[in-house]
């Protein structure tokens, strides 16, 4: 079951890793590699999952600083743009 956002919630905050849209059209995106592990700690920006599409790779970055506290879609998983990814803890809550 998904969790709700840091705009809604109080302790603790949490806020969605969205897939933002890739103009990949029809092609297959799927997750290739997390590059944070559970509990570690990111910073607004930081680079958390590579997502493969047709050999090229993208990044997905933090939105806001946090903790990555639970994984949506492990490796090898097919996504489309849009899909929760994964989930952060958030040091604070968004203005």
């Amino acid at each position: 079951m998904p969790w709700p956002d840091c705009a809604t919630q109080s302790q603790p905050m949490r806020t969605p890793l969205t897939l933002p849209e890739l103009g990949a059209g029809d092609e297959e995106l799927r997750v290739s590699c997390w590059l944070v592990d559970l509990g570690d700690a990111v910073d607004e920006g930081d680079r958390v999952v590579e997502i493969l599409m047709d050999g090229v790779t993208f990044d997905v970055s933090a939105e806001r600083s946090g903790t990555l506290a639970r994984i949506e879609r492990p490796l090898d998983v097919v996504v489309r743009a849009g899909d929760v990814l994964g989930w952060l803890e958030c040091d604070e809550r968004p203005q």
